[in-house]
């Protein structure tokens, strides 16, 4: 429910168990919100507190969706897969679940993490990373990315109230403080704690409905090689 103000008091988030859904989880609770964490994994979930409810379950499954979402008044996505050349539809599916179950339930505010990575076509930045973001964009992250683009078209034609983050490569850290900007972000980094810090603060603002955030940490460094190993072998 919503407090007197329209504030937002309890959030759900899909994908709670990774590593930047376990850090929205977290820092919601520090803010005093409540928090429903839906994964499929519930006893490996590292966070026990008064305020949280984990739920089990397949984001892709719509009684499972239908049960999380009921218990919620916005919905925070942090849903992530392993770079692979398989089909990938779990962003989609799960898209398709939570707006169809968010409209019977009466709730109008969602908020979901794509990447900057997902456009088909590499544009910007320097020339280097033009070159590189294509080759991976078209090569083993295209069945993640394109799946990613079905849920923009999605999330961006629901009529909720929507925005769409889009943050570079993620690293395990704290963080140092986010840029956000409508437009591309010449920064090839993000922290996940500047990530969920962002995540949680757009809930709460107007003025990003219905539009898509290109965030990112500035300053901020990934070394490739690991960075792909990783990105590879999570979950």
């Amino acid at each position: 429910m919503t407090d007197d103000t329209g504030s937002i008091r309890r959030i759900l988030v899909l994908g709670a168990n990774g590593p930047s859904g376990r850090r929205v989880v977290q820092r919601a609770l520090d803010r005093g919100l409540g928090v429903v964490a839906l994964t499929r994994h519930p006893e490996a979930f590292p966070i026990r507190h008064d305020r949280l409810e984990v739920v089990g379950g397949d984001a892709t499954d719509p009684a499972t969706m239908d049960a999380a979402v009921s218990k919620a008044d916005a919905v925070v996505s942090t849903i992530g897969v392993a770079y692979t050349w398989s089909p990938v539809d779990v962003y989609s599916a799960a898209a398709r679940h939570a707006l169809a179950t968010m409209r019977r339930h009466g709730l109008r505010r969602i908020v979901v993490v794509t990447s900057m990575g997902a456009p088909k076509k590499v544009e910007e930045g320097g020339r280097f990373r033009r070159v590189m973001g294509q080759v991976f964009r078209s090569t083993f992250t295209r069945t993640l990315y394109d799946d990613m683009l079905r849920m923009e078209d999605m999330v961006s034609t629901s009529g909720l109230d929507w925005t769409i983050v889009r943050p570079p490569g993620l690293a395990d850290e704290d963080g140092r403080g986010y840029a956000i900007q409508e437009s591309f972000l010449d920064s090839p980094a993000m922290a996940r704690g500047d990530l969920a810090a962002c995540l949680l603060d757009l809930l709460d603002r107007e003025d990003w409905y219905e539009r898509t955030a290109y965030v990112a940490t500035p300053g901020m460094r990934l070394e490739l090689i690991p960075t792909i190993r990783k990105e590879m072998l999570k979950r």
